[in-house]
This record gives structure tokens, sequence and C-alpha cells, in this order.
């Protein structure tokens, strides 16, 4: 097993009923050191708590995140042969959606609607060997 913590780009599908998943969005590719790879089959997918200890503890919050992690096999082309990797998804975070309106005549203040759940950042993990 190579362990590489590296950022990656997740192309999700709509997986089937019965799979991991559950229904939901299932990884169908995902963009690594600038090679597209191709999920042939998702393996097993669970949550896993991050490390507290590694948690900022300034602002007093006591909840460890989580995130998922997708066990898949993959692989860049016919030539490559295909791996198994872990791909783990960040939760998603709540960011202020900004509207371009004033809040007032002519006063050109950007105004903060309500929340918007943005995809969680995407992290390659490992590749077993």
């Amino acid at each position: 097993m190579r362990r590489y913590d590296e950022p990656v780009q997740v192309r999700l599908s709509e997986g089937p009923d019965g799979t991991h998943g559950g229904g939901g969005p299932v990884p169908d590719a995902f963009l690594w050191r600038s090679r597209l790879y191709v999920v042939r089959e998702v393996l097993a997918s669970w949550l896993e708590r991050e490390a507290w200890w590694e948690q900022s503890m300034s602002a007093g919050s006591r909840v460890v995140p989580e995130r998922t992690v997708w066990r898949v096999e993959a692989g860049a082309g016919r030539a490559l042969g295909t791996g198994v990797y872990d791909l783990a998804q960040a939760a998603p975070v709540a960011v202020p959606a900004m509207s371009g309106a004033g809040s007032g005549a002519g006063s050109g203040a950007v105004g903060v609607g309500a929340p918007v759940a943005t995809q969680g950042e995407w992290w390659l993990l490992c590749h077993l060997d």
C-alpha cells in the first residue's frame, strides 16, 4: 500500500439502488496527477472520523469531522491496467450565498443569503498494491 493524501477532482454519478451509496452519488472517475482514472467498480464505502488531535481547538468546538471513504477499482487506460484506490470526501461545508443585489439604493453592498452546501474536498488517500 502506498499512501498519498493528495487532492483530486472527482466526478460523481448516480449509483443504482442496492449498491454502495444506497442509490446516491458514487465516484465515477477522478483526475489525479493530470491523468483521468475511470472507476470500474465501487468495492466499499464507509464513514471515518478525522483525527481529533489534528483538529484546531481554538474555536472551542468538540465536533470531530467525518469523511466518507470510497474504495474503488479504477484504471487510467487499458495498457496501465487497474488498481484499487481509497478516495475520501471531506464533509460538505456550508458557505454563505452571496447575492449581487445591494441592500440599499446605490449602496453597492453585497447581501448575504442563506447558506449553500458545497461539495466537500476530495483526497486520494492510498493506492493498494
